[in-house]
């Protein structure tokens, strides 16, 4: 089994699109997935197929240990959901359970990786765990116990100023980096300098950027409860979304051809 982080250092970047897509995926390549939704946010269901927010979840148990494994669902297609489960407000509108939930994981830093621990998978299965934006320690626990970790962001300075900023303690993480340009539109000459300003950032020796461009039918054909790589199967988008799944697969593949090598390091 192995675990997969999709992280962002910017807010709106679609980590939780690009999290669904791949379990998806994946999923349709033969592979046994588990997403988990670790943002409080509590959105990725919807984007997997539930019609309403899970009202409990993994979220909870990180305070009250409450169990969570009951809270799982499969789609149809196969992918088994973890999710956050709604948290409830305190009076003036802050999430009551925020301090304590994040004394608990500043305080067991595995927490995340032993509760994972408990889903049985054979060795080909895959955890994809969607985070909230980092840093946040939600997204440490992530990263700590991920061996590939999916870095999205959006093709603007800001965000890419953000991530260039966090590149040295993502790096000194030591895991396995595939970084992802979402929503690109090539026609904008700022979007592909963002493009140059990233890859120039990470140097050599780092697997090429991969790119998404911009399709407003993507957001569309998840308001109908669809995938954009059904309903426009040739389109750029749909194409580079598989792209993605196979940059995946690789990584996925190197890692198994690196535990296999003693001594073998991860680039």
């Amino acid at each position: 089994m192995k675990t997969i982080a999709i992280l962002s250092t910017a807010g709106g970047a679609g980590r939780t699109t690009l999290t669904a897509a791949l379990a998806m995926l994946l999923a349709r390549r033969g592979r046994p997935v588990v997403a988990v939704d670790f943002d409080p946010q509590n959105l990725l269901g919807a984007h997997l197929g539930l019609d309403e927010l899970p009202p409990a979840g993994i979220g909870a148990a990180i305070t009250s240990d409450a169990p969570w494994h009951a809270h799982t669902w499969s789609n149809e297609e196969g992918v088994l959901f973890v999710p956050y489960g709604e948290m409830p407000d305190a009076p003036d509108g802050a999430l009551a359970s925020l301090p304590p939930t994040t004394l608990r994981l500043a305080e067991e830093p595995d927490w995340l990786a032993r509760s994972l621990g408990g889903i049985d998978l054979p060795g080909q299965g895959v955890v994809l765990i969607d985070t909230p934006r980092y840093p946040s320690m939600h997204a440490a626990q992530a990263l700590r116990c991920a061996d590939l970790v999916v870095c999205v962001t959006p093709p603007e300075p800001g965000a890419l100023a953000t991530l260039v900023r966090h590149l040295p303690k993502l790096r000194a993480a030591g895991k396995r980096p595939l970084f992802v340009l979402n929503r690109l539109n090539p026609a904008r000459e700022m979007q592909r300098d963002a493009l140059s300003m990233l890859t120039a950032a990470l140097g050599r020796g780092v697997a090429p950027v991969m790119r998404l461009h911009a399709d407003a039918a993507l957001p569309e054909a998840f308001a109908r409860g669809s995938w954009l790589f059904d309903d426009a199967p040739y389109s750029q988008t749909s194409h580079d979304l598989h792209g993605l799944a196979s940059a995946v697969e690789e990584q996925l593949a190197a890692l198994d051809e690196s535990s296999r090598v003693p001594g073998a390091e991860l680039k």
